[in-house]
């Protein structure tokens, strides 16, 4: 047991940033106390004192992975996002999409980063294949689409580098947003491996 402690403690004295360093001392006076349940406090007290008591977002690396972007969280939680290479919203600011592993639930979503409305009919293209027009899912403020049948929808992304996607904002003009999804195959299996896929 008190290993385990030790190795929890060492594990967020390692996730600390520049700021929030401890010195030896403070480990030192924790890693003395008898008594497990006491040194475990300790230790804790010591990561609230140095803001440490965060959930620690660890991206990680891979070797071809495109321009996604992987963030594996303490919660188990894996997500893949991508912005778009072309497309944006009113203001500039550029689509994305993500992929994501949640609480052993797979989601597919693109966040337009605009108003979309009551309902949301996403036209996609995957690589070469036939554009097709589904109804998609949509986030509470309306300004993000879930792909209702995410899995099916990933496996295909994985054998092409590029995606295609249109909405219709609610004031009628259409947003077009190009994905290069280059890379996925190489990333996805952290994802697949979490959902059980």
């Amino acid at each position: 047991m008190m290993r385990q402690i030790l190795l929890v403690a060492a594990s967020l004295l390692l996730a600390a940033n520049a700021s929030a360093t401890i010195n030896e001392k403070e480990y030192a006076k924790c890693a003395i106390v008898e008594g497990d349940l006491v040194r475990l406090e300790c230790f804790d007290n010591l990561a609230v004192a140095k803001k440490l008591n965060v959930r620690q977002v660890k991206p990680a690396s891979f070797v071809g992975k495109g321009k996604w972007y992987v963030s594996v969280d303490d919660s188990k939680g894996v997500t893949l996002t991508l912005n778009a290479d072309s497309g944006k919203n009113r203001w500039g600011k550029p689509v994305y999409l993500a992929v994501r592993c949640k609480n052993n639930t797979t989601d597919l979503y693109i966040g337009w980063n605009d108003y979309l409305g009551r309902e949301a009919s996403v036209q996609t293209q995957v690589g070469t294949h036939k554009a097709i027009t589904q109804s998609w899912s949509m986030s509470t403020d309306k300004n993000t689409t879930y792909h209702n049948e995410p899995i099916t929808f990933i496996k295909e992304m994985l054998d092409s580098p590029k995606l295609v996607t249109q909405v219709t904002l609610y004031n009628k003009s259409a947003v077009t947003a190009v994905f290069n999804t280059s890379g996925l195959a190489n990333i996805i299996k952290p994802l697949r491996e979490r959902c059980g896929w």
